[in-house]
């Protein structure tokens, strides 16, 4: 998928719907992630790119701590 161009400011801004194409999730898992706090809206109803970024790394890495599967990576690893 090709990104919008950059605005003026330098920036690439993206709406809700392109931002979960570019991530490979949902529009409603976008959403998610402004209701949690990991992503807020930059101009409008529009995102940052690298502000969408952060926000995949912070649900990912929030997923990982839940679940545990780092450890049972780990653990299985070593067995």
């Amino acid at each position: 998928m090709l990104l919008p161009d950059e605005a003026p400011d330098g920036e690439t801004y993206l709406t809700n719907g392109q931002a979960a194409k570019v991530f490979g999730v949902a529009p409603s898992t976008v959403s998610t992630w402004v209701r949690k706090g990991y992503l807020a809206r930059a101009r409008g109803r529009l995102f940052r790119l690298s502000d969408v970024a952060r926000a995949e790394k912070l649900a990912r890495d929030a997923a990982v701590r839940t679940s545990g599967s780092v450890k049972r990576v780990i653990r299985d690893a070593a067995a």
